[in-house]
């Protein structure tokens, strides 16, 4: 599987990652399918896994962990914290590090940072920023990142208040048509040397019958690795082999593929850039100018 930089981190990491949300039995996946899934990952290079305490309260993260106390030195393990304050932050980062049975985490990121008042929230003082900057210093974390969903303006202002290390973002060929990570966030990210995962590749199972060329559109992306979520082996290995012969979309391919997903992208099959989450409406934001590029050089 090809690898790419993992921006400033100093590893390389393969094209295709493990979304690990859907390995919970609310998925149809029992732990034994959960472990056998994991260990299959491996098995065949996959060797970064992304979860979260907010993930069926935990259980993503219990199950990875079940998987780490034998092999933790083969994976790259990335969780996240919801919490918006530095002590509700680090309640929640010891309360994950015990799932994951693990004294350590490669990664953790501000979760779904959707808004700025969020970010402010987060990044101010005594927010979930200086949890993550202090336990980055006891060695608790390596790196720190964040993730977005619905505003890409909005992490383009959070890179520039801090040096992040990595960020999670949506980069669906669906979120091409609104609100664009791809366009508007990627371009600062990649200047500032930042290692990028993409995210919500099979736009919460919209695409999931063109998976082929969904997976193909997002790898093509300037990221470093996408992670898809899986409840079978029979998926995990479907998008496996998908990822070892990989070839780039050629323009003509893109726009075929756009031109099928167009009557997709509404908020029904959208609810990350639907307002609170409620596939009603978009989220309403003041429209960029430049795309802010004067502010974040």
């Amino acid at each position: 599987m090809e690898k790419r930089p993992f921006g400033k981190t100093g590893v390389e990491l393969p094209i295709l990652s493990l979304g690990c949300q859907r390995l919970v039995d609310e998925e149809g996946c029992s732990q034994d399918q959960a472990v056998a899934i994991l260990e299959q990952a491996l098995k065949r290079g996959v060797c970064y896994f992304d979860t979260a305490p907010a993930y069926s309260e935990g259980e993503s993260e219990r199950r990875v962990g079940l998987v780490a106390m034998s092999r933790r030195v083969d994976m790259w393990i990335a969780t996240k914290v919801n919490e918006t304050t530095r002590d509700g932050a680090r309640r929640q980062l010891e309360a994950s590090l015990s799932r994951l049975q693990t004294d350590h985490v490669e990664e953790v990121r501000l979760h779904n940072v959707f808004n700025f008042d969020r970010l402010d929230a987060m990044t101010g003082k005594d927010g979930a920023l200086q949890a993550l900057i202090e336990a980055r210093d006891e060695g608790l974390v390596r790196f720190i990142s964040i993730s977005g969903h619905a505003n890409p303006q909005v992490l383009v202002e959070a890179i520039r208040r801090f040096p992040f290390d990595t960020a999670l973002c949506a980069v669906s060929a669906l979120d091409h048509f609104i609100y664009s990570f791809a366009e508007e966030f990627l371009p600062f990210a990649l200047q500032k040397c930042m290692g990028i995962v993409g995210m919500k590749v099979l736009g919460y199972k919209t695409l999931a019958a063109d998976w082929q060329r969904a997976l193909r559109y997002s790898m093509g992306l300037p990221v470093t690795t996408v992670i898809t979520g899986c409840s079978t082996i029979e998926q995990l290995n479907g998008n496996i082999d998908l990822a070892e012969n990989f070839v780039p979309m050629t323009s003509v391919e893109r726009l075929a593929f756009f031109r099928d997903i167009l009557p997709m992208v509404t908020p029904q099959n959208m609810p990350w850039k639907s307002r609170d989450w409620a596939r009603k409406d978009w989220i309403e934001r003041k429209e960029p100018f430049g795309l802010t590029r004067t502010g974040c050089q």
